[in-house]
């Protein structure tokens, strides 16, 4: 079976997929600047909103490098 992202990711799993480290997920979560929920205690990521505020993140950048 081919590698398939699930809907719905764990933290592990979203540092996994967006290459850095669990306290940088912690440090977003605690400013509220990362899509997520929690189950039962855990922090659970969309797959899609998680996409939805990568392109909302990227686009807070000009082409020329500086902040708009």
């Amino acid at each position: 079976m081919p590698n398939v992202i699930p809907k719905v990711l764990t933290l592990t799993e979203v540092c996994d997929y967006l290459n850095v480290s669990p306290v940088t997920i912690y440090r977003l979560l605690k400013r509220k600047r990362i899509p997520a929920f929690r189950v039962a205690g855990s922090w659970r990521f969309n797959v899609e909103d998680l996409a939805l505020w990568m392109e909302d993140q990227s686009n807070k950048f000009d082409p020329a490098g500086s902040r708009q």
